[in-house]
């Protein structure tokens, strides 16, 4: 049996556990790293292996989920290189970075730079480190710059449908390695400190604000708190580390793809709008391209519906264990239900707009048909009195 986790709110947990609120603030950190990420959808898909031979950077598939029970099944892992050192200035000072790219067969290609703080700071500083992460410095976004052109050079023989318009989606996770003694971490869940560092919040507060993050607990030393744009973690685990890591990115990497399913439909929505009842004037070069029209609508429905359900699919939960309700607590903080619903309902929109474009192709071409019988028995009228007219004479 896996030890139960501790996944209720923490206003539900009992007294003097990681519901009671305390406004004190948690021992030091001692060792912290920050992981800043940009996520790209830059294609429908992208080969592994293929991508694996053009690389010039070695490079290793990342390590199934393991610990803590585990029965999260990735189907594709995907492919993770390192990309070099960045020094980022954050927090008064110039910080040593490690920019790392994995790359999804979703299409997705996600860095992720990760910044060490080997120095002792305060949850005060590490507030102030934060909020001032939430945009990130020019540096930091040069650095995905470049290293999404390069990658996207070097893999243009590995991708299937490269897309025009590339979609960015980011999130950072700042996590706590070790903190001074004092406090559990478990006990910390409802502790002010954590959430205004996760909103990167200078000032405190509002009790009601707690309604915007989700925390989870497995040990009495671990606490994940997750927010819809940063997840605080404090964890002395790298196995669970590296699991929890790639969870949340996973989520990141599922939202981006609805996003950009998403705005296809809505594009195709906003240019099939305009062709409704332009077919009244019932001329055929508007009857081939109405047909063009429903075959790309069509093909795009398909395209949309079995990409969702290869999002959907390559992540699969086989037991209702920790990790599984983590990764529903980051699709749920991220609203990626939300999208996945919108998508959906837009698509019905859509087929009900191709089947009004059908109907009016097929009056249309009625239409056509009845003027060209008319004309033709209007032709065999005259031919016929032209013939009369002969005979007479």
């Amino acid at each position: 049996m896996y030890p139960s986790p501790s996944l209720q709110p923490a206003s539900l947990q009992a007294p003097g556990t990681a519901g009671q609120i305390s406004n004190d603030e948690p021992p030091a950190i001692q060792v912290a790293a920050l992981h800043l990420y940009q996520l790209y959808d830059v294609a429908y898909s992208i080969d592994l292996e293929k991508a694996r031979g053009v690389l010039a950077t070695p490079s290793a598939r990342v390590r199934p989920v393991v610990t803590r029970g585990a029965s999260i099944d990735i189907a594709q892992l995907p492919l993770e290189i390192s990309m070099g050192a960045v020094e980022v200035p954050l927090g008064g000072a110039a910080r040593d970075g490690i920019l790392y790219a994995r790359i999804y067969d979703l299409g997705i290609i996600a860095f992720r730079l990760v910044l060490l703080f080997r120095e002792e700071m305060s949850w005060q500083e590490a507030v102030a480190i934060l909020a001032e992460a939430q945009t990130y410095p020019l540096v930091v976004i040069e650095a995905f710059e470049r290293g999404l052109e390069l990658l996207r050079a070097t893999l243009a023989p590995t991708m299937l449908r490269p897309n025009e318009v590339v979609r960015p989606e980011d999130y950072s996770i700042f996590i706590v390695e070790r903190m001074a003694e004092g406090a559990q971490a478990a006990t910390l869940a409802r502790n002010p400190w954590l959430l205004r560092a996760a909103l990167g919040e200078r000032k405190p507060l509002a009790p009601s604000m707690w309604s915007l993050a989700t925390t989870l607990s497995y040990y009495e030393d671990d606490l994940i708190l997750l927010t819809w744009a940063t997840a605080v973690m404090i964890e002395s685990d790298p196995g669970a580390r590296d699991d929890a890591t790639l969870l949340l990115e996973f989520a990141n990497a599922q939202l981006l793809s609805f996003r950009t399913y998403d705005a296809a439909v809505e594009r195709e929505l906003a240019r099939i709008t305009p062709r409704l009842g332009r077919l009244s004037r019932a001329r055929w070069p508007l009857l081939r391209s109405s047909r063009d029209s429903l075959s790309h609508v069509h093909t795009l429905i398909a395209d949309i519906t079995e990409q969702s359900s290869r999002v959907e699919n390559a992540l699969k939960v086989t037991e209702d264990v920790y990790w599984n309700r983590l990764y529903t607590a980051a699709l749920a903080a991220l609203r990626v239900e939300t999208w996945r619903t919108g998508i959906a309902e837009t698509l019905d929109v859509l087929r009900q707009m191709a089947a009004l474009l059908h109907d009016e192709e097929q009056v249309a071409r009625s239409t056509l048909l009845e003027i060209l019988v008319i004309v033709l028995i209007a032709v065999e009228l005259v031919v016929a009195i032209l013939g009369l007219r002969g005979g007479i004479h």
